[in-house]
């Protein structure tokens, strides 16, 4: 992912943190001197010693090393007001007998595709005491599974499980339970790579100057160490705790949810359950070219989001082995359920990489020419719905953790009689089109084109507006046969791509 650049990072957050009152920890001389009590930061070792594998001389340096929060939970509010603006960040401490405590922090702490800028530095020396390797990495209080430090911690997490890396996200949550842990390098091993020769290592987690004053975090705290060997890959000689790394996100399958028997068809279901679909600009865009076919391809990623009053709930079912199942919009007013309509169909994709059941009817991409006219249209036209992309996760009516996350378990078999995709407030859904779905510019003249995204492109599904169903994001090709080119100006001065 592309993640953007900014300047003299060190000197503008200390700067920044001037201006910032600190917050005490529990017990310390600012806590008896009357300011808000904070959560209690520490970086936790889980063993004194790993062995991580090296694939091309290259390590995901991930020591697993974890900041543990003590006292109360570490939460963030993050946001922007527009997309013309820039994020704010505030910090919400929650204060002993209930209540918060609200306090904004420098913006220039926002990395949106990574947490809190530049938590975090992690220093590998050799025997020698030589430093080998250094890199300073971001902070995503969010993650995938989180883990309690002692017994008396809290059973459950309410905080979402991942720092998005969607460029048009508008509201984030991050936080990290009482009682709980998170491994900062763990969420940072997409394109973090670092080059390190087999061998032994003495390796330094230190939470840098400015983050520790920003948090009252005591100069033990915020340092731990771990011996780490590293081995070639597939190498037997592995330690009780070697680390496999990348790890993917588990999927989880649906729990239980409430429901009434018999749910009724009603005419006009009312606005307050009613979901709205946004439509985001495409993002992520590239050429591609098939040698085989001698095909030139644009690939790029689309997401659809749920805002609105509740969540969007599209539920199939199959009757008389019938390969296409009858698909039905449900309606929510919290845990109640208030109705359903008919909404179009869902077919079974067997292709490779689907295996499941698609909504036919949720979204439309179109590749249109400088006059606004359809160029090429996508092949993609069916989409297993699920939440794949936090949005918006402050709005009133959004859920932090989806029950539905992932493809696995969600969007049925071949032999499935129903299925049910729910897409909650707040949350997106992303594909991303490659050969087969993305547009075929083989013929496509050199210009000025626009990626075009409908959402409910044949308005069968109940939504609170369809004003936002349609996005377009300006692109020009150029390039020759075989290496065509691509170039996307900013959308609002975001997610400039080339």
């Amino acid at each position: 992912m592309r993640r953007p650049g900014w300047n003299r990072p060190g000197a503008a957050l200390a700067g920044a943190a001037l201006a910032v009152a600190l917050v005490a920890a529990p017990g310390s001389p600012m806590a008896a001197a009357g300011q808000v009590a904070g959560p209690v930061l520490r970086l936790e070792a889980a063993q004194h010693s790993i062995t991580l594998d090296s694939s091309s001389g290259k390590v995901y340096l991930d020591p697993s090393i974890w900041v543990a929060v003590l006292k109360s939970p570490l939460q963030f509010d993050v946001q922007r007001a527009s997309y013309t603006r820039p994020f704010t960040i505030t910090q919400i401490i929650h204060v002993p007998g209930g209540g918060v405590v609200r306090r904004p922090l420098p913006s220039k702490v926002v990395q949106w595709n990574g947490g809190l800028r530049n938590f975090l530095t992690l220093t590998a020396r050799n025997p020698a005491g030589k430093v080998a390797v250094s890199q300073t990495i971001p902070f995503c209080p969010d993650t995938y599974d989180p883990e309690r430090v002692s017994p008396s911690g809290p059973a459950a997490t309410p905080f979402p499980q991942q720092c998005d890396t969607n460029p048009f996200m508008k509201g984030m949550v991050w936080g990290i339970q009482a009682g709980w842990a998170t491994d900062p390098a763990e969420s940072n091993f997409l394109g973090h790579q670092v080059k390190l020769a087999l061998g032994t290592y003495h390796v330094t987690a230190t939470i840098r100057p400015v983050y520790q004053r920003m948090f009252g975090i005591s100069a033990r705290d915020a340092r731990a160490s771990v011996t780490v060997k590293v081995v070639k890959a597939g190498s037997a000689a592995r330690s009780l705790g070697a680390v496999h790394r990348p790890r993917l996100p588990a999927h989880h399958a649906a729990g239980p949810r409430p429901t009434e028997a018999g749910a009724r068809t009603v005419a006009q279901p009312p606005e307050s359950a009613l979901p709205d679909m946004v439509a985001l600009p495409a993002w992520h865009i590239a050429t591609s070219y098939a040698a085989k076919t001698r095909t030139d391809y644009l690939t790029f990623g689309a997401t659809v989001w749920v805002a609105g009053n509740g969540p969007l709930d599209v539920e199939g079912f199959r009757s008389k082995g019938s390969p296409v199942m009858k698909a039905y919009q449900y309606f929510w007013q919290g845990k109640h359920l208030v109705g359903r309509v008919r909404a179009g169909t869902m077919g079974f994709d067997s292709q490779q990489g689907h295996n499941h059941w698609h909504f036919e009817q949720f979204a439309r991409y179109t590749l249109l020419n400088s006059t606004r006219s359809v160029a090429v249209t996508s092949h993609k036209a069916g989409f297993c719905i699920l939440p794949s992309d936090e949005i918006d996760l402050l709005l009133d009516s959004a859920v932090w953790q989806p029950s539905l996350t992932g493809p696995a378990g969600v969007c049925g078999s071949p032999t499935s009689l129903w299925v049910a995709e729910e897409m909650p407030v707040g949350w997106g859904d992303t594909y991303y089109q490659v050969a087969g779905q993305s547009f075929d510019i083989t013929h496509v003249p050199n210009g000025t084109y626009f990626i075009e995204v409908t959402a409910n492109p044949l308005r069968l599904l109940h939504e609170t507006t369809t004003r936002n169903d349609v996005s377009v994001r300006k692109v020009i090709l150029g390039g020759t046969a075989g290496h065509r080119t691509v170039k996307v100006p900013a959308w609002h001065g975001i997610d400039p791509e080339h």
